[in-house]
């Protein structure tokens, strides 16, 4: 209940800030999302020059390391034989937000900025348990399965540039840190829609971000209070 009650406020008090017709307004979509192969949107609200309001949401189809370019420099890869085979690791997650700009204001278009994030995911999982030694599946062994709701806090480092004028980019490296419900997940590979993927037990999961984002207002802006 508690879990539902936070979620319900965090929605309401980032809803409130959006379709303000006076601040400039984006739509994107992350080109990357690494280490995991994701689908996701995302819309933005430039409150004032210095703060950058951010909702976000996507379903992941999981982690899969032919796909994974750079996750080894993310996060450790390591082979642990604790008994468990997963076929599937995916999920969709919803996350508020924003990011803090560094600069005074509109008229700098390239600049650093850091964020916080809330992150609610939800992560199902099926595959086996295989007995010690056994590496191969078979009708003998346990089928296991679920669904695992968490809810983790991001935060990130990164740099926005502007391409055209209604056109922008965004990099940003992103360590999230989940609640202690991760623990529930099976094995030590787990991953979390919206927060990333790790071989290991420590609570933090690392992230890449490349965002393209349009803008959506037909003039640019330039309020500086």
């Amino acid at each position: 209940m508690k879990k539902i009650i936070v979620f319900l406020i965090t929605s309401i008090l980032t809803l409130s800030s959006f379709g303000q017709k006076d601040k400039n307004q984006f739509i994107g979509l992350n080109l990357l999302q690494l280490p995991s192969s994701t689908l996701n949107m995302n819309y933005s609200i430039e409150n004032k020059p210095f703060l950058t309001s951010v909702i976000d949401f996507g379903y992941a189809f999981g982690y899969s390391k032919k796909y994974d370019l750079i996750g080894t420099a993310l996060t450790p890869n390591i082979k642990i034989s604790d008994g468990y085979l997963l076929d599937k690791q995916l999920g969709g997650y919803l996350k508020f937000g924003g990011y803090y700009n560094f600069r005074k204001g509109y008229y700098k278009h390239d600049f650093f900025h850091v964020g916080l994030f809330l992150t609610n995911s939800i992560v199902y999982e099926n595959g086996f348990y295989l007995p010690p030694g056994d590496l191969t599946p078979s009708s003998y062994d346990t089928k296991i399965k679920h669904m695992v709701y968490l809810v983790g806090i991001n935060s990130s480092i990164g740099y926005e540039v502007e391409i055209t004028n209604r056109l922008k980019a965004n990099i940003d490296f992103q360590l999230s840190f989940p609640s202690s419900n991760y623990l529930n997940l099976y094995s030590y590979s787990n991953f979390i829609p919206g927060m990333g993927f790790k071989d290991t037990d420590n609570m933090w999961f690392p992230m890449l971000i490349l965002n393209l984002k349009y803008k959506l207002d037909t003039d640019r802006h330039l309020r500086e209070d």
